[in-house]
């Protein structure tokens, strides 16, 4: 049973270090503004996950598409290597924090309403 704890303990390092290395990715202007329209535009809590996962996407279309509006080439990350799904795996857990401060701010500010027109 010992063994058991120590490999959950283990799991849940791993995963506080992916999600520190996904929080320092995305603690950045291009990732901090990503988070902050992300949290703006999520209509619930319960959307987080897929926001989160939005915003990873988002990140790596203008990373991909960076180089070409510097006037180089298209090329598309390496989908096939561990290091790039652990790499969208870190920034995924780091979003969804972010997000989540964000959206709780949000909410905190607007006293967790939002308003909307029906027509």
């Amino acid at each position: 049973m010992e063994t058991f704890f120590d490999q959950i303990g283990a799991l849940a390092g791993g995963l506080f270090s992916l999600t520190q290395t996904g929080f320092d990715g995305v603690n950045q202007v291009m990732g901090l503004l990503i988070a902050v329209i992300a949290a703006l535009a999520m209509p619930a809590w319960s959307r987080l996950w897929a926001t989160a996962l939005g915003a990873t996407v988002i990140h790596h279309l203008i990373n991909a598409l960076r180089p070409v509006l510097d006037g180089g080439d298209f090329a598309l990350p390496p989908l096939l290597t561990l290091g790039f799904w652990m790499l969208t795996l870190a920034l995924f857990l780091g979003y969804a924090v972010v997000i989540a401060v964000f959206f709780l701010i949000r909410t905190l500010l607007t006293g967790g309403h939002r308003h909307s027109h029906a027509h």
